[in-house]
């Protein structure tokens, strides 16, 4: 699946080249397009982000539809796989990034399924309906949840001038500044970026080392490295960090923490983002109550709720009319979230080209 990485989501979508080719419908699952309509009570257990799920909606669901979520924090895309693949049938549900589906399905983890099924899809972008990396033999691989770049915010009472380069996290200046969550490919794709690689996610072995001395001149400046966003957000509230590497909404996030006006910028090496979902877990004894799982969880009054919550855009398109009803239509369009077609424009999150190579050099910087 190396060429795929090297794709933005605009390429991938323009030229279909994530779509179904290389992928399979694992023998014995099928698409779960066929599930019944089981009922009675039932716990799911969850491998998810924080920002997936408020407590009074899962409360809600279990009391409407029986089932009871137990999500579980994961802190990257690696974490919740390697889970996955170790314990099968603990897991029934678990989140991720666009291209990790792809690697999980080609590891028969997860099950597609009938999107159109789940009558909430219809409430959903159209876009985020038809995504070629998640089609595979007329199933879909993930329940489609939100996207974000992830760029830098930051204190301009602490931080001058604006960071609009990654390389102001070499500088003396900001040293024990600066908080990120830990996530070992994704801060090597951010070091691929700022010493000159194109495909972040897929570096060759002179550009892993380049970046891996980025991150070492960068080592000094990073406060800590937390395990979910929120723990971002708290840095810059209490006056911890003058800097985070965070999602899209951070500013309001910190805001309504009690914290500063914080501002964003965009470093001008570029950024890496992500499009996450929910995916069925192929050796779960409940999948077939994913559907009923999702048509609860996904509704629209939940995903406004989450948006104002959490800020970054997501793919309920019903949700933005409530939130323009609610007047926070300016909130929400300037988070991005009337335009999901901008999510296509970053450089995809996914596993790399060469997985170990680049956790090896973090942890060599990192010490892990």
């Amino acid at each position: 699946m190396q060429d795929e990485r090297t794709l933005t989501r605009r390429d991938a979508l323009k030229f279909g080249a994530l779509g179904t080719v290389g992928f399979y419908l694992t023998a014995c699952g099928g698409s779960s397009k066929s599930l019944g309509s089981a009922t009675g009570a039932v716990t799911l257990n969850w491998e998810t982000w924080n920002d997936h799920y408020l407590p009074a909606q899962l409360a809600a669901v279990a009391k409407e539809t029986g089932i009871t979520a137990r999500p579980s924090l994961e802190n990257e895309d690696s974490d919740g796989f390697l889970k996955i693949k170790q314990t099968g049938s603990q897991y029934d549900v678990v989140s991720a990034d666009a291209l990790w589906m792809q690697k999980y399905h080609s590891e028969g983890l997860n099950e597609p399924f009938d999107i159109n099924s789940i009558a909430a899809s219809s409430q959903l972008y159209p876009l985020a309906r038809s995504f070629p990396f998640w089609e595979v033999g007329g199933g879909y691989l993930g329940y489609p949840n939100g996207w974000s770049t992830v760029q830098i915010y930051y204190d301009p009472a602490k931080v001058s001038p604006a960071p609009t380069s990654w390389h102001v996290l070499t500088e003396a200046k900001y040293a024990g500044k600066v908080v990120a969550e830990n996530q070992p490919a994704d801060l090597m794709a951010m070091a691929g970026l700022a010493t000159g690689s194109k495909q972040p996610y897929n570096m060759s072995t002179a550009e892993i080392a380049k970046a891996q001395q980025f991150l070492k001149a960068a080592k000094p400046a990073f406060l800590k490295l937390v395990s979910q966003n929120s723990e971002t957000v708290r840095a810059l509230a209490d006056g911890s960090a003058a800097m985070v590497i965070c999602n899209l909404g951070t500013q309001f996030r910190v805001k309504e923490a009690g914290g500063p006006t914080v501002k964003m910028a965009t470093p001008s090496e570029g950024v890496v983002g992500f499009i996450d979902g929910e995916q069925i877990v192929k050796a779960s004894k409940h999948r077939n109550r994913f559907p009923q799982f999702m048509n609860s969880i996904a509704q629209a009054k939940w995903i406004a709720q989450n948006f104002i919550a959490n800020g970054r855009p997501l793919f309920n398109e019903q949700a933005y009319k409530l939130l323009v009803n609610q007047g926070y239509k300016d909130r929400a369009d300037g988070l991005f979230y009337n335009t999901p077609e901008r999510a296509l424009e970053m450089h995809l999150k996914g596993p790399s080209g060469n997985e170990q190579a680049y956790i090896d050099a973090f942890n060599q910087v990192f010490g892990v």
